[in-house]
């Protein structure tokens, strides 16, 4: 039977050696689970953290507002993914963090979290390499929104997610959930919700991708990673 916590160990275990006694410390950390339905924040901007989160099931999206109101989405979170882990040292958190859809959650004690750490320094290491990949990651899609084309942006978006989610397990094909809206993507990728549909089209007219209702498909892996100039080394998996 799966535990709550074997998504985080997953997650880790793809980017870095984890021994079994670390995996025996996550599933004995306390955590409270919650269910957030599509838009509930699990963080919010300027929240002082006691806890970090764990995404058990679902999409989590980072996001910040302008002060006309305009959002800016700077990253998605799948299951396994811990995003405010850097609330363990910076409390006072500068983003929000909502639901994408219906999604599980599980809250860890930042002193909980804390002791395990004291007690395996090892497992330390590794949650910095988690961190250390998560900036990789707002690099990659820095550079991408600067400048790459709406095409290239939308393809390498698709084949992140499609390697995030295969490396934990979650996946076994090309054809995976994503539930997003095109107004997610438009925010994330800095175009207009028309510029985003209309994207989407020209990549399933090519026989690259069809995206509806939430779910994924990817037709041509070869030809969509080249025109998203996607190279999964970013991600530092562990089995690259």
């Amino acid at each position: 039977m799966q535990e709550p916590l074997d998504v985080l160990i997953a997650k880790l275990a793809s980017i870095g050696r984890l021994l079994p006694e670390y995996e025996t410390a996550i599933r004995q950390l306390p955590i409270r689970v919650s269910q957030l339905d599509r838009g509930d924040d699990a963080v919010m901007e300027g929240q002082i953290m006691g806890h970090c989160c764990v995404v058990i099931e679902g999409l989590l999206q980072r996001h910040k507002h302008m002060q006309d109101g305009s959002r800016q989405i700077l990253s998605f979170h799948p299951a396994g993914d811990i995003p405010d882990l850097q609330s363990l040292h910076l409390r006072k958190v500068d983003y929000t963090l909502s639901a994408t859809t219906p999604t599980t959650i599980a809250t860890i004690r930042h002193s909980d979290m804390q002791a395990m750490l004291r007690k395996h320094p090892g497992l330390t290491d590794l949650f910095w390499r988690d961190t250390l990949v998560d900036a990789a990651k707002f690099l990659t899609w820095m550079m991408l929104i600067g400048q790459a084309s709406a095409e290239a942006r939308m393809a390498h978006l698709f084949c992140e997610m499609f390697m995030r989610l295969k490396s934990v397990g979650t996946i076994d094909s090309f054809e995976f959930p994503f539930k997003v809206t095109q107004s997610d993507l438009a925010d994330a990728l800095g175009m207009s919700i028309v510029h985003a549909n209309r994207t989407l089209q020209e990549l399933r007219s090519a026989g690259l991708l069809i995206f509806a209702s939430g779910q994924a498909e990817i037709l041509d892996w070869p030809r969509l990673s080249e025109l998203g100039q996607f190279d999964p080394a970013y991600l530092h998996l562990a089995d690259e």
